[in-house]
This record gives structure tokens, sequence and C-alpha cells, in this order.
């Protein structure tokens, strides 16, 4: 299976137009050139490479929408359809890559009392005891810093959103705090959950006036793959043959539909894609062709490898 995304987050803050795309320098500009229709223009390249090749075995094009969101086309696609392999087309700057992130949504809610603006000694500020549990984010990363992933390095934790209060006289008596924590292979959300409340009970401790509870959002588990895989070992000669120079796997930081493919669908999945993490969702978002043209190149070899 080889498999992509044809939907792309939004257009604000685009200093480009980005549905009119323009080549310059070799480079195609525009919304989803690099997240990721460069990546399935090169499959569709392959599939017309493939027409007239006798193969033993089936290659599978699957295009799906919404993994920019919740990931509602892979989830059903997983429910349809069985591969012994697949490759997902994310921008990993030609690079093999075989694990990935995860990631959990977390929401604290914090209660305080409400008073009068004119006293406010007589409330209780939730917006005061958030930032009291954001100040301590930094020694939590320390802590993250301890658990290393040989290719993924540690866990990352960052504030998202924040929300509270009522009016401009009024002392706030809630908070709502939103944080993104990105896992790696190992961790759960238990375990996660149970770091965040480390910390509030010792805020609690330090302040019998603080009250906060935490609760899981939202998650999506990291990926990883036993590089003794076929397709990754497969994949690692198609990129030499199609001229690359380094095919050695790789770490991507952030999350993909890949997860899913391998734990929900049971399906041994590599990502390996054209275009470079740090150009997707950017005010001028580009791809380079060459790199569209060499993927396409691999995504052959390795089909014609893997169903010879």
């Amino acid at each position: 299976m080889l498999n992509g995304h044809m939907d792309t987050v939004g257009v604000e803050g685009m200093t480009i137009d980005p549905f009119k795309p323009f080549v310059k320098d070799g480079l195609l500009h525009g919304r989803g050139a690099c997240d990721m229709k460069g990546a399935i223009a090169a499959m569709i390249g392959a599939a017309k490479s493939l027409v007239k090749v006798r193969l033993r075995g089936d290659v599978m094009f699957t295009f799906v929408v919404d993994e920019e969101h919740l990931s509602l086309g892979t989830q059903k696609l997983v429910e349809d359809y069985k591969a012994d392999a697949c490759i997902v087309g994310e921008p990993t700057a030609m690079r093999l890559a075989t694990t990935h992130k995860g990631f959990i949504w977390i929401e604290i809610d914090f209660k305080g009392k409400s008073a009068h603006g004119s006293v406010p000694e007589k409330g209780v500020d939730a917006i005061v005891q958030a930032t009291t549990f954001v100040a301590q984010l930094p020694k939590l990363q320390e802590r993250l810093n301890s658990k290393q992933h040989p290719l993924l390095g540690p866990p990352k934790i960052h504030t998202s959103t924040i929300e509270g209060g009522t009016h401009w006289s009024i002392v706030p008596d809630h908070c709502i705090l939103t944080l993104e924590r990105r896992t790696i292979p190992g961790e759960t959300d238990a375990s996660v959950l149970n770091e965040i409340q480390q910390v509030l009970d010792a805020l609690k401790e330090q302040n019998e006036n603080f009250t906060a509870s935490a609760r899981k959002v939202f998650e999506r588990p990291p990926l990883e793959t036993a590089t003794t895989e076929p397709v990754v070992q497969e994949l690692q000669r198609a990129i030499i043959d199609a001229g690359g120079t380094n095919a050695e796997v790789t770490g991507a930081p952030y999350w993909t539909d890949g997860a899913l493919l391998a734990l929900s669908g049971s399906i041994p999945t590599c990502l390996f894609g054209p275009g470079d993490i740090r150009q997707a969702h950017s005010p001028d978002e580009y791809v380079n062709l060459e790199e569209v043209l060499r993927a396409a190149e691999t995504y052959c070899n390795v089909a014609r490898r893997f169903c010879a």
C-alpha cells in the first residue's frame, strides 16, 4: 500500500496565492505542495510506470482525507482494506523514517473563587492558579529529557490555549488550560496523565486553595516499525537504486496516519516522501520537483521489489 492524504491545513497567513501553483527554480509552490500533494503526484507517477509490469502481488494506492484533523479517512481505510506493508508519503526530505511521535491532548480545569475586583484577596484567582502550573512546565520538560528515544529524542510538552474569567472587575473562578504532550514509543496515556497529576499534587501541597483536575481529550499513538521488516529493507534498496545517498533509518518528530495503519490496521508501515517538514504548513509552501521525480522512481522500485 502507498498512502497519502489529500487534505491540507488552512491558508491564513500565506504570502502566496495558495491555490495557483507556480514553479520557480525547480520548486513548486502552493498550499499542500509539500504536505503532501508532492508525494501523491509521485505515487501516481509510480502507478503509471507499473501499469505494464507483471507483479505477483497488488499495489494499492490509498489517498485519504482528514489526516490534518481526526484521520477519519485512514480510520475507515483500515476497516476495509489490508496489506502486507505500507509506505506513507509524508515529507521526510527523502529519508526513510521507521518511527514517529504520538500525541495526547490534555485539558486542565482550574477552580477558583470569584470576588469583587476591589477586594481580590477575598477570592481565589483561577488564572493565577493556572500560571503556577505553567511555571512548572520547564522543570517537567527537564525530567522528560531523560527519556531519550534513539531516533526521536525525548518527549515534549507545550501549552496550547488558555481561557478563563468573565469580567474586568471579577476575580476569575475558573480557567481552562490545554496542553499537547508529544509521546515516544513505550509511553501510555496513563503514565502521561500521572506525570501531570504529580505536578498538580505538589502545587496543592504548597497551596491549600489550589484546585485543579486534568483529563485526556484526545490521543494518537506513536509509530515504531522494526528495521527487520521486509518493506524497510526493500525501501532502503529502492532509495539507493533511485540515486539516493542516504538510506539509513530515521525518526519523525510529527504524527502521521502511519501509526493507525500499523496499530489499527496491523500493517508494517514506514514513511518516505519528497519535501521537508519545515516547508509544510508554511506561508510559502513548496516542494522540490526533482525530489518528486526521484520519489516516484523509488515508489516504483520498492513496489516491483516487494511484489515480485
